[in-house]
């Protein structure tokens, strides 16, 4: 009797569909910052925002069977310094779509990966500092679909669209992008690009980053180019370098060069330092350095020294 009473139990447990799980999830990190703008004058602040962008998020997926799962997230950026969210909710992004064997497609306020450098160069990026070429048209962009196919060989392509938008600040006539990302010889790698239409044309974006980890050191190269419809196409380029030392400590390096067609009055080159501090699995104190060089006749170097606290959640 015991046994039919347990097996009759069990089953009602496997009958009962399962239930959605949902997890919030962020970033909180401030510090405090010294810059020099040149020109001697220096200013002091409490910023957010330098290692890791401050966010906070809720996600989560429902078994559908048959190997179908949906799945959901929305995300808001956020500015430790003074609590804010921005004018917009979940300005870094809302989605809602479907995963299984074809892989993923989702709708929504969505990033345009092959376009974002610094989607780019989240391989081995050290966050010492985000990519100079400019692609804030394509950055968690309205009303966009994006599908992710399944894994091939370890190599995933992420094809993302966004339609004519006439919604936004910045109006488009249709955004592409497309992105593989994979591991190869044991080396990480993305390759991506797109374009941005508008009315003064055709804006297109190329780059790749790979990193290698060394054992002793790991390291992450990032080669990114815009070809605007007006002369001012740029290359922008991204050397990291990450070294533990023992006991949670690691020591980075980043150096950056940007090139804009038309002189150098948008040209430079930035070097910066930093030391993490891992406390726990969750949260890391750091320390940075960091010059700009603009390569404009007459320009000053720009430095910021600052000493930063992250916890993730």
């Amino acid at each position: 009797m015991k046994k039919h009473l347990i097996a009759a139990a069990v089953a009602g447990a496997l009958a009962v569909p399962a239930m959605a799980q949902v997890t919030v999830y962020g970033i909180i990190e401030m510090g405090y910052e010294q810059n020099d703008p040149g020109a001697g004058s220096s200013t002091s602040s409490i910023e957010s925002n330098e290692f890791n962008s401050s966010r906070f998020g809720l996600r989560g997926e429902e078994d559908l069977g048959g190997g179908l799962k949906a799945f959901f997230r929305l995300e808001s950026g956020l500015d430790a310094t003074n609590g804010t969210d921005g004018s917009v909710m979940f300005d870094r992004g809302a989605e809602v779509g479907i995963s299984g064997g074809f892989g993923s497609v989702a709708f929504g306020k969505l990033d345009h990966a092959g376009i974002e450098g610094n989607e780019l160069s989240l391989i081995g990026n050290v966050g010492l500092g985000d990519p100079k070429v400019e692609t804030g048209k394509a950055s968690d962009v309205n009303d966009t679909v994006r599908y992710v196919t399944p894994s091939m060989g370890g190599v995933t392509l992420n094809v993302t669209y966004t339609p004519k938008d006439n919604g936004s600040a910045t109006t488009h006539d249709g955004i592409t992008s497309y992105q593989l990302a994979g591991k190869l010889a044991g080396m990480n790698f993305k390759l991506g690009g797109g374009e941005v239409k508008d009315a003064a044309g055709k804006m297109k974006v190329m780059g790749v980053a790979a990193s290698y980890d060394f054992g002793v050191a790991s390291a992450s190269l990032l080669y990114q180019t815009q070809d605007n419809p007006t002369n001012t196409d740029a290359k922008n380029t991204i050397v990291n370098v990450s070294v533990p030392v023992g006991s949670g400590v690691k020591v980075m390096g980043q150096y950056e060069t940007l090139d804009v067609d038309g002189g150098d009055a948008s040209d430079s080159t930035t070097t910066a330092i930093a030391l993490e501090k891992a406390l726990s699995k969750r949260t890391s104190v750091y320390g940075l350095y960091r010059v700009i060089d603009p390569k404009a006749s007459g320009s000053d170097n720009q430095s910021t020294l600052g000493a930063y606290i992250k916890h993730s959640f």
